[in-house]
């Protein structure tokens, strides 16, 4: 059984009204949602900082060991790897222990991983590290983070979603001129010491303090629902809801399996991009400084399509708003793949600026499976489709190096990149987010049968 949590903090005074409203008679109380939201976004910002600024640290490798740019990739395609393998095991130890217990667990699991990755002196030490430890830590913070916002919220879920994605996008625009400070001052070695001494010291202590797994643990009902809740460790589900599906009941439905596709295509596509887009514009004669900035900045961009992205879904479609966002990344991956040099900045503006689109189809990224599955066993079936990710994180990185070194070019790594991003797009209209109501109704008359 997962521990009981303590009464919230004095500090933060909760709403017992699914909207944010105090008791009638009573003065206006914040939502504690809200708060949960905000401490999830930092344990995705500095969970994903470590994905986002990799390319600093892949650059570093191959300056010091010399090692081949796919097997330099290896390492880091195999932190996805793992991550497939681990986020569904993240999501059980959710659905048992919460967020307050793993996320902590997971940031320390990060900052030894990336200590450990600082002493690597050969490749298997680097895959063991990285690829291993690495991806444990990610896989307990960034899906717990992730999978409690299904119960805190039913009205407004896209917009909380999307704030929590921008906070895997503004890491980039922190920790890009963060990381490339620490190794210029440092070395790569000891800049990832420092680095994750600030991950454990930035979320462990207010993730076991401040987490809570339903809203009924500080006597509040989700966001968008009316009426109160009534078992302190029930989730905003019934246990008896027939529409609640199990892992296994939810493997058998093509939904789930559109959802591991949109994943999987997803990051295969954006991780081509962002692992290997410093070594590009290095070799096109950008300075690191302004290559530090350029992608910082693209995170900010990322980080605003975010929030646009979360806030139009909750209004239109998510599949129209996926779209709009896939077509807006592939604009830019094309703008960068035509980059010639120095003198072409503003094609390399123009692909900072795309992060708006990437951003706006990251948001979804949870938003979309909850729309279809969020329940007590939401955790597990979320780490499922997020395993997806781990496999495309496997595949795009290592391709993109393999590509590059057999061509002597990323043209065709960043035309994979581009047709990636167009069959997720794809995946998110077969999973038919839109038709959430009428698949849930399906799984109440026969939640077996549906496929």
């Amino acid at each position: 059984m997962a521990p009981t949590a303590p009464p919230a903090p004095t500090a933060v005074v909760v709403s017992r009204s699914a909207g944010g409203r105090g008791v009638v008679g009573r003065p206006r109380r914040i939502f504690y949602g809200w708060v949960i939201t905000g401490l999830s976004t930092l344990a995705n910002t500095l969970a994903w900082s470590v994905r986002s600024t990799f390319a600093l640290f892949y650059v570093a490798l191959l300056q010091e060991f010399g090692w081949g740019r796919a097997a330099t990739a290896l390492g880091y395609s195999l932190s996805w790897l793992f991550l497939m393998l681990f986020s569904p095991v993240a999501g059980r130890l959710n659905d048992r222990f919460g967020p307050r217990v793993l996320v902590p667990v997971g940031a320390v699991l990060l900052a030894t991983g990336l200590a450990l990755t600082a002493r690597a002196q050969t490749l298997w030490h680097y895959y063991l590290s990285f690829g291993l430890v690495v991806a444990a830590g990610i896989a307990c913070m960034m899906m717990p983070a992730a999978a409690v916002i299904s119960d805190w919220f039913v009205r407004s879920r896209g917009t909380a979603m999307g704030i929590i994605s921008a906070g895997s996008s503004v890491s980039a625009f922190v920790f890009y001129p963060l990381n490339a400070w620490l190794i210029g001052t440092f070395g790569w070695r000891r800049a990832l010491d420092v680095y994750g001494l600030i991950i454990v010291a930035g979320v462990a202590p207010l993730g076991a303090v401040l987490y809570r797994r339903h809203p009924a643990d500080v006597g509040a009902v989700p966001h968008g629902t009316r009426s109160p809740a009534r078992e302190p460790q029930a989730p905003a589900h019934s246990p008896s809801d027939g529409r609640e599906l199990t892992l296994a009941m939810a493997v058998r439905t093509h939904q789930l399996w559109a959802l591991f596709a949109m994943w999987g295509l997803g990051v295969i596509g954006y991780q081509i991009m962002t692992t290997h887009q410093v070594a590009h514009a290095l070799a096109h004669g950008f300075d690191s400084r302004t290559i530090a900035w350029a992608f910082g900045l693209s995170g900010l961009a990322t980080a605003l399509g975010n929030l646009i992205g979360g806030f139009l879904s909750d209004r239109w479609t998510r599949e129209w708003v996926f779209s709009l966002g896939s077509g807006i990344g592939v604009v830019g991956i094309w703008c960068f793949s035509a980059l010639g040099g120095p003198h072409e900045s503003a094609l390399l503006s123009i692909y900072a600026a795309a992060g708006l689109g990437f951003g706006m189809r990251i948001s979804l990224l949870t938003a979309i499976p909850a729309d279809l599955f969020a329940g007590r066993h939401f955790g597990a079936i979320l780490g499922f489709a997020n395993g997806g990710g781990g496999l495309g994180g496997f595949i795009g990185p290592f391709l993109a190096g393999y590509l590059f070194d057999t061509t002597g070019n990323y043209q065709l790594a960043f035309a994979v990149s581009a047709l990636a991003i167009i069959g997720s797009a794809i995946a998110v209209w077969v999973a038919a987010p839109r038709n959430a109501d009428a698949f849930r109704r399906r799984r109440t008359e026969s939640p077996t049968a549906h496929s």
